[in-house]
């Protein structure tokens, strides 16, 4: 059931309220698309966004005919979602191993303004987009998931926007936790930068639930990710968390080269350890910074101070400048090492890499993407007994079905 707060209250519950790092979104204008209008989730973020002005879409017009100008960090548009809200994770190039990762693109775009952030290059809509039809896209899901029931699925919200910075994506993280009962065979990911997780914790369904925070040196969120938490309310989100009785996860991406970095990441390693039992890390990722080379002129026009486009950098065989193969690999050992160095470690994996780089780090590669979704299951299976119903079969994960053309494909 979702949140309603009490009828022209604002006394919400703390993780709701307007309070730790929302203190610093503003939202000004609200777009409500007709079809939307009488959901429960519209409701709950009218009521919560008060003093932000409401304009109710005429019949036929869109969201470009009425806010063409508009400034999607501090407008939402309120819709239903089209086909393609849940799908394959978008991996790019076969020669960068992919791990078949499904999101649900539930909020897109994100009022962090980490400069480095791809979402930049290639969202377009004047309004950061809500999809308020919850129940549609959990049926589509649970039908979807009944599908392949011998699968674990790895699915989440955050590729398209933070799956916490703002209410609504609060919300419809409640909704999946409260209905994670009854699929069986997924493991939801709530991926985030910001530590508003409070009203969360006490929810009953905890068992298949990640809660995983992107990491990088404090030097780098200062200067890169200045609107999001810093590292220590991260990690202290992430103690809470598993303390609650939730998987936690980590994300070491966009590793990036500057000054220090030798010693910055291996620091962040043993800091991110310090904090958490590893043994309650479902999954760590790496992955070293990349962007479309056409994004770099829009890097240096919005943010003049970073230095992030000045690196030197190749194309990839993705077609995605990205630092060379001789400058990642000693970038990723600086922490693998560090990570990989304690009693039953994490599942640690790269985000778009090729199989030289796996081999070089790890000692190892998987023989596929399809290899790699497997070693995942068995990961889980094998490190927390009796989080998931069936014994994982590769023969289960190859040849994935594609579904509905662009869900649950391969990537």
């Amino acid at each position: 059931m979702i949140f309603f707060p009490e009828k022209n209250s604002k006394n919400y519950p703390d993780c709701w309220g307007r309070c730790n790092s929302t203190l610093k979104y503003s939202i000004k204008k609200i777009f409500v698309d007709k079809i939307a209008t009488d959901d429960k989730l519209t409701k709950n973020i009218l009521e919560y966004y008060q003093d932000a002005e409401i304009v109710f879409l005429p019949k036929n017009k869109s969201i470009h005919d009425i806010a063409s100008d508009g400034n999607p960090k501090h407008s939402l548009y309120l819709t239903h979602g089209k086909a393609g809200v849940i799908k394959g994770c978008p991996g790019t190039s076969t020669d960068y191993l992919c791990c078949k990762y499904q999101v649900i693109n539930h909020t897109q775009n994100c009022p962090l303004n980490c400069s480095y952030c791809i979402l930049q290059f290639y969202l377009n809509q004047p309004a950061t987009v809500i999809y308020t039809d919850v129940n549609n896209i959990l049926r589509d899901l649970k039908s979807k998931l009944a599908l392949q029931p011998k699968r674990l699925f790895r699915i989440g919200t955050g590729e398209l926007g933070d799956s916490l910075a703002l209410f609504g994506s609060r919300l419809f993280a409640k909704e999946i936790i409260e209905i994670i009962d009854q699929m069986p065979n997924v493991i939801f990911e709530i991926k985030s930068k910001v530590v508003d997780i409070d009203d969360l914790l006490h929810l009953k369904n905890k068992k298949r639930i990640v809660f995983s925070w992107s990491l990088n040196p404090q030097k780098v969120v200062d200067k890169e990710e200045s609107m999001a938490s810093t590292v220590d309310e991260r990690l202290k989100a992430a103690r809470k968390a598993q303390k609650a009785g939730f998987l936690t996860g980590f994300h070491f991406d966009p590793m990036l080269i500057f000054p220090g970095w030798e010693k910055a990441y291996p620091s962040l390693a043993d800091k991110l350890y310090s904090y958490i039992n590893p043994s309650g890390i479902a999954w760590i990722s790496m992955g070293s910074l990349r962007y479309p080379p056409s994004m770099k002129e829009k890097i240096i026009l919005q943010y003049p101070d970073t230095k992030i486009p000045y690196g030197e950098m190749i194309i990839g065989n993705d077609g995605k400048s990205r630092y060379a193969r001789p400058v990642r690999i000693p970038l990723y050992k600086s922490l693998y090492e560090k990570l990989f160095a304690v009693p039953n470690p994490p599942f640690i994996y790269f985000c778009m890499e090729s199989a030289l780089v796996w081999n070089e780090v790890m000692g190892f590669a998987p023989a596929s993407n399809d290899d790699l979704d497997f070693r995942f299951t068995k990961s889980i299976s094998t490190r927390f007994k009796n989080l998931i119903s069936f014994s994982p079969e590769l023969k289960n994960y190859l040849d994935a079905l594609n579904l509905d053309g662009n869900e649950f494909q391969s990537g």
